[in-house]
């Protein structure tokens, strides 16, 4: 039995897909594309380095780093120049602003983006060409280039993995359908589109974390509005049921497995105990619904999703019938009549 059990959680972490390497790289080249239009930026200096590699979504103040203390400094992220900087750069004697740039200049600095509306020193520039350091300038405040910047790069580093199966906006909640091939998940979906709900993604679902607590499914952009339904082949969900019918991302809130009715297995009937898959670190609520000719499943998905958002308000109905349940036998115990719900006007 306990064989059993750990080959079905094997087969269920097969079925879900494999997370991308968490590592990550980004191109200086391809920073500047992502975000030239929202980031407003152009390149001042250092093309040479254009194809210096970004690791992380995080960037740095090299504020202290121009003072001279260098043991703590996170070089290997974008340095952020604003007016402070700059203000304080312009503060030294030439002689002085030459070796504070020239120590920081020793890292192997990925870019550096300019936000300040101060004229830049041209050592800074210099030194920028002779390193082969991007130096790039921003429209913006330096304030709003940082919200702009996480918010653009956030996506581009996020822990992902591809699922295979379907995902759905049902009611307001993204659900993820998984399982078997040839289970049913595109048959179902597609009934759940013909009752008013929306499709994300078909087949190949790409979940990326956004935060502790949150993870974003999308579909791939080949595959985008499309579903392969078999007997019908390829058909486009928006062309057939119109654009309200499709979502671009969805957060996921709920995940349901399909599988063939398993004679013999206990299947959850009470809804006592909340079930989980851990999915990018993250426990997203689970539901096993067994699948035999003659049920309903679209139906049965609607029902689990309305479920679902029920006791994402604090209330299980399971446990409170429970409650209930014991409440009675204490006061059957006690000897109290239970009531009737009707009573003799005095």
């Amino acid at each position: 039995m306990a064989n059993r059990k750990s080959k079905t959680i094997h087969e269920k972490k097969r079925l879900l897909g494999r997370i991308s390497p968490a590592k990550k790289v980004l191109t200086v080249q391809q920073f500047v594309e992502l975000g030239s239009k929202t980031l407003e930026l152009r390149i001042l200096g250092g093309r040479g380095g254009l194809n210096n590699p970004i690791v992380t979504s995080e960037w740095n103040r090299p504020g202290v780093a121009l003072a001279g203390f260098l043991d703590v400094f996170s070089f290997d992220r974008i340095q952020v120049i604003g007016n402070t900087e700059i203000s304080y750069l312009g503060s030294l004697t030439q002689r002085e602003r030459l070796n504070r740039l020239k120590r920081v200049f020793r890292y192997a600095i990925p870019c550096m983006v300019v936000t300040s509306t101060y004229p830049m020193p041209k050592e800074l520039v210099e030194l920028a060409e002779k390193h082969n350091v991007p130096l790039i300038k921003s429209g913006l405040h330096t304030a709003r280039f940082v919200g702009r910047l996480m918010y653009l790069l956030e996506p581009e580093f996020a822990p992902s993995m591809s699922v295979h199966g379907v995902l759905l906006d049902v009611f307001g909640m993204g659900v993820l359908l998984v399982g078997e091939s040839g289970v049913g998940k595109s048959e179902c979906a597609l009934e759940l589109i013909q009752r008013g709900h929306r499709l994300v993604a078909d087949d190949v679902v790409i979940l990326r974390r956004q935060s502790k607590t949150a993870i974003i499914g999308t579909s791939s952009p080949l595959t985008k509005h499309h579903m392969e339904v078999r007997g019908l082949g390829i058909i486009n969900v928006e062309s057939l049921f119109g654009a309200g019918a499709v979502c671009d991302e969805k957060i996921v809130d709920l995940v349901i497995w399909l599988e063939q009715w398993q004679i013999g297995k206990e299947y959850e009937r009470l809804g006592m105990e909340d079930q989980t898959r851990t999915i990018l670190d993250v426990d997203l609520p689970e539901y096993v619904i067994p699948v035999e000719p003659g049920r309903n499943l679209s139906i049965l998905v609607e029902v689990a999703a309305m479920n679902q958002r029920l006791k994402n308000t604090g209330f299980n109905p399971a446990r409170s019938l429970d409650k209930q349940l014991v409440r009675r036998m204490q006061e059957a115990s006690k000897g109290t009549p239970a009531p009737t719900g009707t009573h003799r006007r005095k």
